[in-house]
């Protein structure tokens, strides 16, 4: 089972990628990327943007039970770590270690 790091950061996506791994990364970055309430007749699915309020602490110790929560849309992805910091904007930045758990 391999390991995959995926972020918070926009980036496109591609619908001709090839292969169910890289589409399985694909999906996990686009359920951290999704926020809770957007997704229409499934207002929970995607990550709860109330956390970017708390302080850093609190929502480092917040992130990892969120990111599990987030992935169970994705079965095949299981959070391995996660960490959070604040970039030079001023925004939050969100880095999460996953693993794969099928034969690519």
């Amino acid at each position: 089972m391999a390991q995959y790091t995926i972020d918070n950061r926009d980036a496109p996506i591609d619908f001709e990628i090839d292969g169910i791994i890289p589409r399985t990364i694909q999906n996990a970055k686009n359920l951290l990327m999704c926020h809770k309430g957007e997704v229409p007749y499934d207002r929970l699915r995607g990550f709860d943007p109330t956390l970017y309020d708390l302080p850093m602490q609190e929502l480092s110790e917040a992130l990892l039970p969120e990111l599990d929560r987030v992935m169970m849309w994705e079965p095949d992805a299981e959070v391995v770590s996660a960490e959070c910091s604040l970039d030079a904007n001023g925004e939050v930045y969100i880095r999460a270690v996953i693993e794969i758990n099928i034969e690519g």
